[in-house]
């Protein structure tokens, strides 16, 4: 008996050791938790536009491809708002040159005024001369007087109505005028409502939650499907707060998914460690501020990158259970960030060619409702002086 007790106190004596062993050297350096699910961005295909659904040209579980066509709506509104939007600027064009060709008529009107007024002035002055010697009659002379009155006030409205033409032009060429600017932007945004009419992925993934059939009316920012991208995809793996001590951001993590099963092994990095607690962004937050409560310990959502490859070979679902666990031996790492590097960037330029195309169309509207005789002012603004005839001492008296 004695010999049994002596081997069974040392087999348990040896398990002790193991387990202890395994304690000081690998499991002290561990937190685990079953309690971490997959994460991933989830992209929402909605219109800026209202209409009706023409073709769907894609559905739930498909892959879609940055820049693929997804829903076509009806064109027919944003047809005849561009074609309005081309007319109004055609006709905005033809406006502003009549404004061009004011100027050069009053200009000219201000020459022919300009002549008379010299006649005038050459006509009273040689009246004057001789008017104390009687070589003129008063009658003459008054008329005289009076014919340059006309004449000056009569170059004056000319050059008043020059003036006020050339304020309308003046420093602007065709192209840069106000009004054709404003015209021109109408016929951009019009173009830019057509464009809409055609919605494109914006990401490569999976297509989701397809909420709308075809001939369907949907306004604007009405939720059409997602697209979720299988490669912008973590892990928010949720320890208790009493775990939190020792995790740094930077430590491996191993991790496995339901999904795969224990034969699949991520290799995970935390990369972030939350600012709060999951209870702090509910709906109603906890107000413990009666005496009868009972404390909770909180779990906090720590965030891990995988490693693409590995989700190349196997991939993840948004939703999907796994399991973590977390290396501690590095303590080098931040407990809070010190700067936004590494921060991820998520971005699409399939909105960066919804203006593709609409400066040639205005160009070309503008050229083809252009006056040829001012082709030199498209581009070159016009520059011109402004001058006023001084009053003459005699139509002062």
């Amino acid at each position: 008996m004695k010999r049994m007790a002596w081997i069974y106190w040392g087999a348990v004596a040896l398990v002790l050791l193991i387990v202890g062993l395994f304690w000081i050297f690998d499991w002290h350096y561990k937190e685990y938790t079953n309690d971490a699910y997959v994460e991933g961005n989830q992209v929402y295909i909605t219109p800026l536009i209202p209409g009706f659904i023409q073709s769907i040209h894609t559905d739930d579980t498909f892959l879609v491809k940055r820049g693929q066509l997804l829903v076509q709506m009806d064109e027919t509104d944003s047809i005849i708002a561009l074609n309005k939007a081309k007319d109004d600027l055609a006709q905005m064009v033809r406006q502003v040159c009549q404004m061009f060709h004011d100027v050069f008529a009053y200009e000219a009107e201000i020459e022919v005024k300009r002549a008379e007024y010299i006649v005038a002035a050459q006509d009273f002055e040689h009246r004057q001369n001789v008017l104390d010697a009687g070589g003129v009659s008063l009658e003459d002379w008054e008329h005289a007087v009076a014919a340059l009155r006309a004449s000056y006030y009569s170059l004056n409205r000319a050059e008043i109505l020059y003036e006020k033409a050339l304020s309308l032009v003046q420093g602007t060429s065709l192209r840069d005028h106000p009004l054709i600017l404003a015209a021109s932007d109408k016929v951009r945004d019009a173009w830019v409502q057509l464009y809409r009419c055609r919605i494109y992925a914006p990401v490569e993934g999976l297509v989701a939650q397809r909420t709308i059939q075809v001939g369907m009316w949907i306004p604007a920012g009405h939720p059409l499907m997602s697209v979720i991208p299988l490669d912008q995809i973590w892990v928010n793996a949720n320890f208790k707060e009493t775990q939190l001590k020792r995790i740094r951001i930077g430590q491996k993590v191993k991790i496995h998914s339901d999904l795969w099963g224990w034969d699949v092994i991520f290799n995970g990095k935390v990369v972030g460690l939350p600012g709060a607690a999951g209870n702090a962004f509910s709906l109603l937050p906890p107000q413990n501020l009666s005496g009868n409560w009972i404390k909770i310990v909180q779990r906090l959502p720590v965030r891990v990158e995988l490693d693409p490859e590995e989700l190349k070979k196997h991939p993840l679902r948004i939703g999907l259970s796994m399991e973590a666990t977390v290396n501690l031996r590095n303590q080098k790492g931040l407990y809070v960030p010190t700067s936004s590097k590494g921060s991820p960037l998520y971005e699409t330029p399939i909105f960066e060619i919804e203006e593709k195309g609409d400066e040639k169309l205005i160009r070309e509207i503008i050229r083809e409702n252009l006056d040829m005789t001012l082709a030199r002012f498209e581009s070159t603004p016009l520059q011109l002086s402004s001058y006023r005839t001084l009053k003459p001492s005699t139509l002062s008296e």
